[in-house]
C-alpha cells in the first residue's frame, strides 16, 4: 500500500473516532441504503436499470462526500497544530 492511500485511511479512522456518526453516515449509511434500493427493486420488480443507476450515483457521491470530509478534517487538523506551533 503506498504511504499516501495509507495517510488517507489513517486519516479516515481518526476522524471515525473523533466523528463517528458524520462519518458513519456518508461512508457507510448512503452505500447501505443504495444497496437496499436495490434490494427493493429486485423483490417488488422496479426497474433494476434505473435502481442501479441511482445506487451507482449515491456510491459515487459518497466517496466524493467522503474525501471531502477527510480533506476538511486534515486541513483543520493541521491548521490547529500549526496555531499551537505559534
Amino acid at each position: 500500500m503506498s504511504t499516501e492511500r495509507t495517510n488517507r485511511v489513517d486519516v479516515l479512522v481518526r476522524m471515525a473516532r473523533e466523528f463517528p456518526v458524520r462519518t458513519g453516515i456518508f461512508t457507510i449509511g448512503l452505500p447501505l441504503f443504495a444497496l437496499l434500493q436495490l434490494v427493493n427493486g429486485i423483490v417488488y420488480g422496479g426497474s433494476l436499470l434505473m435502481i442501479g443507476l441511482f445506487a451507482a450515483s449515491l456510491i459515487a457521491f459518497s466517496v466524493q462526500l467522503t474525501g471531502y470530509h477527510v480533506a476538511s478534517y486534515r486541513r483543520a487538523e493541521l491548521s490547529q497544530r500549526w496555531a499551537n506551533a505559534e
